[in-house]
């Protein structure tokens, strides 16, 4: 098994948000690897195993918009779990102002062309499939296709390539209140 869930010392400048918050329940699911349910949904148990696909997005740049064209003859099975690589982290820390602002983003037709796949997750390894106010309504918009946005994977020593069969297994606890979900992923190549 290897983990991708990204761990955090308790040095990491975002703990220092957090005590800041009104709400430290609330907010505190979305720190580190986690999915977003604004529409505060149950996730189904059943997407707790799922077929993984890699897509290798390391040659896009900060702002840049990540296309469907980086699916060229890839097969997007219906049920999976769609992980996007850019390494992002390498150069740009967790919580650091580039990281949260200025990160890739799917386009919309990328976005749209995994619902309409009917996918599981959409996992990455930065702070959202868009960008500032585009973030929630892109996360919303899933949510409500039943696919869940799974942010700040730590894909950085990942060896797996985009040949690779694996399985992805998520793990999660409801919470009522929270719009963020604490998450560990976990990769088994098969």
């Amino acid at each position: 098994m290897i983990d991708i869930t990204l761990k955090l010392d308790k040095d990491n400048k975002v703990w220092k948000w957090l005590e800041s918050q009104e709400n430290k329940l609330i907010n505190a699911g979305h720190i580190g690897s986690h999915i977003d349910v604004y529409k505060k949904s149950n996730i189904p148990i059943e997407y707790f195993k799922t077929k993984g696909v890699l897509i290798d997005c390391t040659n896009y740049g900060l702002d840049e918009e990540i296309g469907i064209e980086v699916l060229k003859d890839i097969e997007i099975e219906e049920s999976s779990f769609i992980i996007f690589k850019t390494n992002i982290q390498i150069n740009y820390p967790y919580g650091s102002d580039i990281y949260v602002k200025q990160h890739p983003e799917l386009s919309w037709e990328l976005i749209d062309y995994l619902l309409e796949r009917n996918v599981h997750f959409i996992g990455i390894d930065f702070a959202g499939i868009r960008r500032g106010k585009e973030h929630f309504k892109a996360d919303e918009k899933s949510e409500e296709n039943n696919t869940y946005v799974i942010e700040n994977l730590d894909l950085r020593k990942l060896k797996i390539t985009i040949e690779d069969e694996f399985d992805v297994y998520t793990m999660w606890i409801e919470n009522p209140f929270a719009t963020g979900l604490s998450t560990r992923v976990l990769i088994d190549v098969i």
